[in-house]
């Protein structure tokens, strides 16, 4: 065991976090129920939603009291990032509703009864999801990778990639054995190149992923619900951004307002300009991603308490973690173990990402629903030149 992580009693922590049949399949708030002004999920932080609506820490008497469990919005952006409602919690995860096979594309491939059709590579592949500095994952990740190398007794080697699509084709040529994700790929990579999703990173207060916030200025009396966005000036991030432009086509349409029908479409160029330009005007609107503008706000670039969220959806998973289907199962037992029974909050992981040093165990169908309710929205099929980056 690396001497920089704490392996957990399996019993109890699988036991606690094994929530993969119940995870994340509900949709998104204003999706699957009649109502835009309300989601079904809890604040990041697991709060009880103690903004009291009557005035203190820029919540005012304009706003209902904010419970992350029933939100009603609008809210102040202010109170959401208070509540810590920029992100999802396992009781988010908890309350989902399982599903039995993918809404949209091919079930995770299960693993072999063939012996022939199996692998056992002499050196394990990792990868992490594509970026402009490999190295700075492959240090991050070393303590992980040390605790792979322990629990399958193979060595383990970071494989640097500069797209998602290598990273998915990698795999599928068997290249690849163990790589994290980013969400949009995910389905790319079950359906084309073997992957099995089968943990999401999480911290010990057990929040992940992210929202889509639908924002406006907080003293503009003309938006109050998405139904408002009509004829208005709205910005979407990029065209290829999941909450900034994928995840609103498909949502908001479910609820009756068309992005590019109902309101024009202006790219902004990503989140942080949009909320910049819903800031200073420039936007009547705009669908972010929450940690992102959360970050922008922590920056000081934006004024949350001058701003306001009138739609939110339920949480987005983020990078999934996965290995090929037809590994050794002695190899995928060891991979999972890696992930699931250390902790590694005290490491560079959970430094680097936000505090998340844990995992806990996913089921794909369940889990990645909400991206695959975006991607048969916007009729993605899944070829390797359709993948974005």
């Amino acid at each position: 065991m690396s001497a920089s992580t704490m392996k957990q009693n399996p019993v109890d922590r699988r036991s606690v976090l094994k929530i993969g049949a119940t995870a994340l399949a509900a949709g998104v708030a204003g999706c699957s129920q009649e109502s835009s002004q309300s989601t079904e999920t809890s604040g990041g932080d697991g709060s009880d939603g103690s903004s009291s609506g009557d005035g203190g820490s820029g919540q005012s008497n304009d706003y209902p009291e904010f419970d992350p469990s029933n939100p009603e919005f609008p809210q102040l952006m202010q109170t959401l990032i208070e509540a810590g409602f920029e992100t999802g919690s396992l009781q988010d995860l908890k309350n989902m509703e399982e599903r039995e096979k993918p809404r949209y594309g091919d079930p995770v491939q299960s693993t072999p009864d063939n012996e022939d059709e199996l692998i056992d590579p002499d050196r394990i592949a990792f990868a992490m999801t594509p970026t402009e500095d490999p190295a700075v994952y492959r240090d991050t990740m070393q303590p992980l990778m040390d605790n792979i190398a322990e629990e399958t007794g193979k060595s383990v080697k970071y494989f640097p990639l500069n797209s998602y699509a290598s990273q998915v084709e990698a795999m599928r040529s068997e290249r690849l054995h163990v790589a994290g994700f980013s969400t949009g790929p995910t389905p790319f990579a079950v359906n084309l190149a073997g992957a099995v999703p089968f943990s999401l990173q999480i911290s010990k207060a057990g929040d992940f992923g992210y929202r889509l916030w639908l924002a406006t200025q907080a003293d503009n009396d003309d938006i109050s619900s998405l139904a408002d966005l009509e004829g208005k000036r709205v910005a979407h991030a990029e065209p290829s951004s999941n909450s900034g432009n994928l995840a609103p086509r498909a949502l908001f349409s479910n609820q009756g307002v068309t992005p590019g029908e109902d309101y024009e479409v202006s790219y902004s160029g990503g989140h942080e300009q949009s909320i910049l330009g819903v800031a200073n005007d420039d936007y009547d609107a705009a669908p972010v991603c929450s940690t992102c503008v959360t970050r922008v706000a922590e920056a000081d670039n934006i004024d949350p308490t001058n701003l306001k969220v009138v739609w939110a959806s339920n949480p987005f998973p983020t990078t999934s973690f996965c290995y090929r289907y037809n590994l050794k199962p002695e190899l995928q037992e060891g991979i999972r173990a890696a992930f699931i029974d250390y902790d590694y909050s005290d490491t560079k992981i959970a430094e680097v990402f936000g505090g998340r040093g844990t995992w806990t165990e996913i089921d794909y169908a369940t889990t990645y629903d909400i991206i695959l309710q975006i991607q048969e929205n916007n009729d993605i099929t899944y070829q390797i030149d359709n993948i974005e980056g």
